[in-house]
């Protein structure tokens, strides 16, 4: 009868971690966007009246993971996502002007050898959201749970 148990124990744990290791992973099979294509979904979000449609176009931006290649940190700060410690910021140029990145990650001893203005790197995470304040800016968008590769 234990041993009955212990089997059936161990197969619901087994079961349990194989769940655990594809839902940590489920990032990992995120389609690549680069900044370009981010802000050509932009575009087309702005020439929408249809909240509805606004709210697909977003939700499709979601399950991608934005692609920042050889960008310079421009500064890192304390987060304001409650998930995260820190943030770093980065500017990209694109054709319809600059895009202010803030970018999420938990690799603190990466984050912790960023110099502001001098480090470049190359950053990969989900898309969260657009949003603006006054400024300069095209746009800002933040990208979560992103790895951070320091360029040599």
């Amino acid at each position: 009868m234990r041993q009955l148990r212990r089997k059936a124990m161990q197969k619901i744990f087994h079961l349990v971690l194989i769940a655990v290791i594809l839902l940590a992973s489920c990032s990992l099979f995120k389609k690549q966007i680069l900044m370009d294509a981010v802000i050509d979904q932009k575009d087309r979000m702005d020439s929408i009246e249809n909240p509805a449609m606004k709210n697909v176009i977003n939700d499709e931006l979601r399950g991608r993971r934005v692609q920042l290649i050889d960008v310079t940190v421009k500064d890192v700060t304390l987060s304001t996502n409650i998930d995260y410690d820190f943030c770093v910021i980065t500017d990209v140029q694109t054709k319809k002007g600059t895009v202010e990145c803030y970018i999420y990650s938990t690799d603190r001893d990466t984050i912790s050898k960023l110099v502001k203005g001098k480090t470049r790197i190359d950053a990969a995470g989900d898309f969260s959201r657009f949003f603006s304040l006054l400024g300069d800016y095209y746009t800002m968008i933040e990208i979560a749970n992103s790895s951070i590769k320091i360029k040599e």
